[in-house]
């Protein structure tokens, strides 16, 4: 399977165990962020950091491509790789079976970057999720790396590790 490109962002797939389907870059209306709620010059208001990109993912089947797929979409794992250095991007993994009970008790999605960072973290914001139209969407930011080579790998949660054996 073929990476996926999308407004200057590469979605790494080709690896074993990826479960990346499909990307859509989500356009954003600045005025409409910047001017929503009252201001008045006696009220001071903290507004969340606006991403310079986001993104809704799709999944593919768990088990998809073998006789034991199904229709659930209980995890995901992928990589990405930013344009530039230290931009803020929103990810938005659509359409997960719900699973609003772990991310309200605080699970988090883990992320590893290559080549510097070789372990698992957990991402440092809390997720927020919904549930519209019962399509269950967790939603999380991330700051890329300032090396615009380095490719960061999400997961739904520690990745099981793959041993090589060599026969001799």
């Amino acid at each position: 399977m073929e990476d996926i490109r999308c407004s200057g962002v590469t979605f790494i797939r080709n690896f074993d165990s990826a479960n990346l389907a499909k990307v859509e870059a989500v356009p954003y209306d600045v005025s409409v962020l910047v001017n929503s709620g009252s201001h008045s010059s006696t009220s001071t208001r903290i507004l969340p950091e606006i991403p310079d990109q986001e993104f809704n993912i799709w999944t593919t089947p768990d088990c998809g491509g073998t006789e034991f797929e199904n229709g659930n979409r209980t995890w995901f794992y992928f990589g990405m790789r930013a344009n530039a250095p230290s931009i803020l991007i929103k990810l938005n993994i659509v359409d997960l079976n719900k699973q609003a009970k772990m991310y309200s008790q605080g699970m988090c999605p883990v992320y590893k970057v290559v080549p510097s960072r070789m372990g698992w973290d957990r991402i440092r914001d809390k997720p927020t999720y919904n549930n519209e139209d019962e399509i269950f969407t967790l939603s999380f930011r991330y700051r890329t790396p300032e090396n615009s080579q380095a490719i960061t790998y999400f997961a739904f949660t520690y990745p099981f590790p793959i041993v090589i054996s060599r026969k001799c």
